[in-house]
């Protein structure tokens, strides 16, 4: 009888990990490229959106870059050098540690184009795709020869889910757009004794602002039935005045894996392909 049970419980074992690897994955590879101005377009972005919001969001990119920060420092570059800036000027000529928390994207002022990530095959959770796993070679060599900038090039393996299930990937890349410093007025009393009964005097402090890059927003991709691509991405440029505009761009749209597709905007174009990965 226990044999029988241990036998049950051998095959029930067997049946739960088959489903478990019954969901089906999938990668996705996209190339984000600026588009050329055109003197003809009439378009008017200057209307403002909503900031762009997403449940379950996961962000791939920023240990990507900060990965290939690392690198830098590691090779010496000391733009990279992530000491405060106090100790760099008092030990100019010290060696310095690449430590792995410390934040090397913000020492970027252009993205490279590729985010690292090293080459793994598995399907445990979501990860990026190494440089040497992407197959746009020659459509980056195309789009470059045709006077176009790509942006960013990278991709990510997921699994099959539902809408509600997948999560929104966040998107940035290009430039970083640094954000104008603005300031606060405030009464502060530093001092004490007979001189905090003096008034106050007014001073001004920097409110901080994050920067913003080029390109930045969300990507979702789920699965009913067919494949379903969720994009929505603010794209930062700047116009004649010295001023900066934002365009959005909004698609939804179902596809197949296999084919390449392009999404097409005034300001942005993207080329993306989902492909089937062992199945």
């Amino acid at each position: 009888m226990h044999g029988v049970k241990r036998q049950l419980a051998f095959i029930f074992a067997l049946a739960w990990a088959s489903n478990a690897h019954a969901v089906r994955w999938f990668e996705v590879e996209i190339i984000a490229f600026e588009q050329k101005s055109s003197p003809l377009l009439r378009e008017d972005f200057s209307l403002e959106h909503k900031p762009i919001e997403g449940k379950k969001q996961r962000n791939l990119l920023t240990e990507g870059f900060n990965s290939q920060g690392q690198q830098l420092c590691l090779q010496g570059d000391s733009f990279f050098d992530p000491r405060p800036l106090s100790v760099k000027l008092t030990h100019k000529n010290a060696s310095w540690l690449c430590e792995d928390n410390a934040d090397y994207l913000s020492k970027f002022d252009t993205l490279p184009l590729t985010p690292y990530a090293p080459s793994q095959e598995h399907m445990d959770n979501i990860y990026l795709l190494a440089k040497e796993q992407l197959q746009f070679d020659s459509t980056l060599t195309k789009l470059k020869r045709k006077g176009l900038k790509p942006l960013l090039h990278t991709g990510w393996r997921f699994p099959e889910q539902s809408k509600r299930r997948a999560p929104f990937i966040k998107i940035f890349a290009g430039k970083r757009f640094k954000e104008p410093v603005s300031y606060r007025i405030s009464e502060a009393i530093t001092q004490q004794g007979y001189v905090s009964l003096l008034p106050a005097v007014p001073t001004a402090q920097p409110n901080v602002s994050q920067d913003s890059w080029q390109i930045e927003g969300l990507i979702k991709i789920h699965v009913r039935h067919y494949l379903y691509v969720t994009t929505e991405l603010d794209i930062r440029y700047d116009i004649d005045n010295g001023d900066t505009q934002t365009a959005r761009m909004s698609q939804y749209t179902r596809v197949y894996s296999g084919d390449v597709h392009y999404l097409d905007h005034p300001k942005l174009g993207i080329i993306f392909q989902i492909r089937k990965y062992k199945h």
